[in-house]
């Protein structure tokens, strides 16, 4: 086997220099060309935007006083249909190359001999700065102020994207609650028809209310007399056992001798007097008594009707109390979706794009190309010349060789 020594090639490297040295300065030479000449320059413009999370908060804020127990839910429901969609980096990001916003510049700039979306959205580059809400929009072109003009109307554009598709969100959202206003407004004035007509029929809750505390007081007025005629009745009880006992001991003196043999001296009057107290006494009393047992049925006929009259004022009052809560969940419905819908009108006519996107610095045109990188371009094909001449060198060192080798054998032949 042949060996080749570090000295050999070095030997070869030295021999074929000039072939070396000739590709070498062609090929830094076509770069230079081409860098200086031939490749239009291009120039770089840069925009960086800063997006804010504002629009997590948009069409979101409270009722301040309006939620209740009772449209706690509503509440919920509304703040969740109007609440506009959380924006992150991310999805700011991907919407600026959307067909929409492209076909807006290019339409603006006139750029449609130049440009149309696909191209202008491979054209455009975008970076997101880590740890922070920044996106940086670039754009290369041979013009520097059109670089810079299509940026800038691209980020204007852009901003104005999201406040469109914010107003769109907030309109949609306008309307089905205007709708559904109209809705619960005819709830709430059919639940107060409802009531009202309830309120003007006889016997309603305050009726009855009224004429029972009206038979309650009337049975207490009862109850007292009540007591009053059993008072009078024990005292004409006590007062018959006392006439009747006095006319017994006035009745047993007429008939008892004296000891001297004659009759006794009581008058006979007063023996008449105390029977006709006892008859009148009994007739007082009998009388007290018929009262007494009237009063006693009327009292058990008022306590009755106060039985009657309670069951018929609690249906009452449990039919009004449903009809007013009726009335009142209509009316905090009402005037929950007329607050939601007044603050989705201002969220509706706020920009949106301008409070959550932040322009922190325009493009402007640059005076220094980014491309070709002439610098760049030149050591490269210095590298690559030394290595197409060394290439070229070995490669006519082995054909030499050959072709030496074999006209030594030819000749040997």
């Amino acid at each position: 086997m042949e060996e080749i020594s570090l000295r050999e090639l070095i030997e070869i490297l030295i021999s074929r220099k000039k072939i070396i040295c000739i590709v070498t300065i062609f090929a830094v030479a076509c770069s230079a060309i081409f860098s200086f000449f031939i490749i239009d320059p291009k120039y770089e413009a840069k925009m960086i935007l800063m997006a804010s999370g504002t629009t997590n908060d948009l069409g979101n804020t409270q009722l301040g006083n309006t939620q209740t127990a009772g449209n706690g839910n509503i509440d919920n429901m509304l703040n969740f249909i109007s609440k506009y969609p959380s924006m992150n980096i991310e999805t700011y990001r991907q919407q600026i190359k959307t067909p929409e916003v492209l076909e807006k510049t290019i339409k603006d700039l006139k750029l449609e001999d130049k440009y149309n979306v696909n191209t202008l959205a491979d054209k455009i580059n975008l970076e997101t700065i880590k740890d922070t809400n920044l996106i940086t929009i670039k754009l290369e072109d041979e013009d520097p102020k059109l670089a810079a003009d299509i940026v800038n109307k691209l980020g204007e554009n852009f901003v104005l994207f999201v406040s469109n598709n914010a107003g769109e969100r907030s309109a949609k959202t306008s309307e089905y609650l205007k709708e559904q206003m109209e809705v619960e407004k005819k709830n709430y004035d059919q639940a107060l028809l409802e009531l009202k007509e309830m309120l003007s029929k006889p016997r309603g809750a305050d009726e009855l209310d009224l004429e029972l505390k009206a038979k309650l007081k009337q049975i207490t007025n009862f109850k007292i007399q009540i007591n009053e005629l059993s008072i009078k009745k024990d005292a004409l009880t006590s007062a018959i056992k006392v006439s009747q006992s006095d006319a017994g001991e006035s009745s047993s003196l007429m008939l008892q001798p004296n000891l001297s043999g004659k009759k006794s001296s009581v008058p006979s009057s007063i023996n008449f007097s105390l029977s006709d107290s006892t008859k009148v006494l009994k007739i007082e009393l009998a009388e007290v008594e018929t009262s007494l047992n009237s009063m006693k049925s009327k009292l058990a006929e008022l306590q009755n009707d106060i039985e009657k009259l309670q069951i018929e004022y609690q249906d009452k009052m449990h039919k009004e109390n449903l009809a007013k809560k009726k009335v009142e969940i209509a009316q905090k419905n009402y005037e929950t979706f007329v607050a939601k819908y007044e603050e989705v009108k201002v969220t509706e006519s706020s920009k949106i794009g301008e409070a959550s996107i932040t322009i922190v610095s325009k493009a402007y045109p640059s005076s220094n190309p980014v491309s070709p990188r002439k610098a760049l371009n030149m050591a490269i094909s210095l590298v690559l010349g030394l290595m197409v001449g060394i290439f070229t060198a070995f490669f006519q060192e082995y054909w030499q060789n050959s072709n030496t080798s074999l006209e030594l054998e030819e000749k040997k032949n």
